[in-house]
């Protein structure tokens, strides 16, 4: 990164930025990191067979793997089971998409994988964090439990990660600080898929937080060459977490021994510091927005910012990361929070070079309802025939006949509409991209009537729709070969074939 390139309005000090690094504990001036992070490209992510995390890998482009039937034109729910609640937070909430994973045969004879499934051939496990605090573990192709459930006790609204390594390690945030009135521990934390127990809890009352909200909402992003977590916090603190991992498949054991730094900031556009939306790596950059709108890309090796822009808003929704022949491009939303007024204001789609943070291309549109307007759904780029797109789901549109929920289609050059297709209820799920082995697109959307929408993603054509239960879907699918997994806050969790 050329930091002679970075226009002055988005050096960290056109924000009056400020920063603090603590090296395992103590705070340090002059951060360096011993082994270096670079992580590959978004193909070559992960070892492991599947979805691994929220959005698919480091980029945040994709929740799916394989190909869905060729034409495919019918979507049907073959399976689904009920789960719970604590106090008002039912079913899986936003973020909620599962992981899906085909774990290789030695790992799945080491875990505590009932004798049935790890007999099963190819088993491929679907493993989904809820609002009833609990883990879940079942088998893709019928739905029925590999194992039973971790519990946390506590309402966890974000998604899982899976060690990319095919390690089994299980990393997960925590939404809600209460239970029944009463405070109980929040945090991040990582689970042996062994034998299902903690191995690290990091707590979000962190004594190095400034803000007193402590979830975490983020997936966090694994770096297998340098055995490193990068994981955000609504604490306001950016945390890289040196795991020293082993796993002895051999021996059927796993074990970290984690060093744990961690990046504070403030700026003068900051009253919010926490970070909702997954930190998306580039290299050895990382991406993500604050509670404020400040976007932030941080130099990993060094822990210091590089450049800032102001979005405008809260922007929970994920960065997605795109490389080119012409250049690296981050593609961010916003919401409706702090700058309503009246309960109305504007979302600003937008694309932003990556490696300068200059705007490349805006598009607003009014938005009402502070509480769900905008964009909660993270955007969804295009690869293959629509290539040249990029998807933005966004809830409670203004038009001069009413209110629409839309998908926006854009053109990923110029920012300009391609199509738009309104889904009716409004949705906080993140449009979800999967394709056949013909290179035909699908556009999978939920929304919150409980209707699953599948969409031919070239030309916005509606191929077919399903009510999946009736209720809300906050999370978001994800994808694997024939078959989507989703849950909805009605409490269950629901497997979707592909036709």
């Amino acid at each position: 990164m050329d930091a002679d390139a970075i226009a002055d309005a988005n050096k960290p000090s056109a924000f009056e930025v400020s920063t603090k690094v603590y090296a395992d504990g103590a705070q340090t001036s002059n951060y360096s990191r011993s082994r270096e992070i670079s992580i590959v490209s978004s193909e070559q992510y992960a070892t492991l067979e599947g979805v691994t995390t929220f959005r698919g890998n480091n980029y945040r482009d994709g929740a799916y793997y394989g190909y869905v039937p060729n034409n495919a034109s019918t979507i049907a729910i073959k399976y689904n089971f009920k789960i719970g609640g604590i106090d008002s937070w039912t079913g899986v909430g936003w973020t909620g998409q599962p992981a899906i994973v085909r774990w290789d045969s030695q790992t799945v004879q080491n875990m505590n994988i009932r004798d049935e499934k790890k007999a099963k051939a190819g088993l491929v496990e679907v493993i989904y964090a809820t609002m009833d605090g609990k883990i879940y573990f079942f088998d893709l192709e019928d739905g029925e439990f590999t194992r039973d459930p971790i519990v946390i006790g506590a309402p966890i609204k974000g998604s899982v990660t899976i060690d990319p390594r095919g390690y089994p390690l299980l990393y997960v945030g925590q939404g809600i600080d209460e239970v029944n009135g009463e405070a109980v521990k929040i945090g991040m934390r990582i689970f042996s898929l062994i034998d299902q127990k903690q191995l690290l809890f990091i707590n979000g009352r962190d004594e190095f937080a400034t803000r007193r909200w402590y979830a975490s909402d983020c997936a966090p992003i694994i770096d297998a060459a340098t055995d490193t977590c990068i994981w955000s916090g609504e604490n306001g603190l950016l945390y890289t977490i040196t795991l020293n991992s082993k796993y002895d498949a051999a021996a059927g054991t796993v074990s970290i021994d984690p060093v744990i730094d961690r990046y504070w900031y403030s700026s003068k556009v900051t009253t919010r510091p926490g970070m909702e939306n997954s930190v998306a790596v580039y290299n050895h950059y990382a991406f993500f927005s604050d509670n404020s709108g400040l976007i932030t890309c941080l130099d990993l090796n060094s822990m210091k910012p590089l450049w800032n822009f102001y979005a405008g808003d809260d922007t929970d929704a994920s960065l997605v990361i795109e490389e080119t022949e012409d250049g690296v491009f981050i593609y961010t939303a916003t919401e409706l929070d702090l700058s309503a007024k009246s309960d109305a204001g504007v979302t600003h789609m937008r694309c932003l070079n990556a490696m300068t943070g200059e705007e490349i291309w805006c598009k607003d549109v009014k938005v009402t309802d502070s509480a769900h307007g905008g964009s909660f759904a993270t955007p969804a780029c295009g690869k293959g025939v629509v290539s040249d797109m990029v998807y933005y789901t966004i809830a409670r549109v203004t038009t001069d006949g009413g209110r629409k929920n839309c998908i926006y289609a854009l053109d990923k050059k110029t920012g300009a509409e391609v199509w738009t297709l309104d889904i009716g209820g409004y949705s906080w799920s993140s449009p979800t991209l999967a394709y056949d082995a013909l290179g035909n697109a699908y556009l999978f959307q939920a929304n919150s009537n409980g209707i699953m929408r599948m969409v031919n993603a070239k030309t916005g054509e509606l191929i077919t729709s399903i009510e999946v239960d009736g209720s809300n879907i906050e999370g978001s699918p994800a994808v694997f070969e024939d078959m989507l997994v989703i849950g909805t806050r009605g409490g269950r969790i629901h497997g979707i074939k592909i036709q």
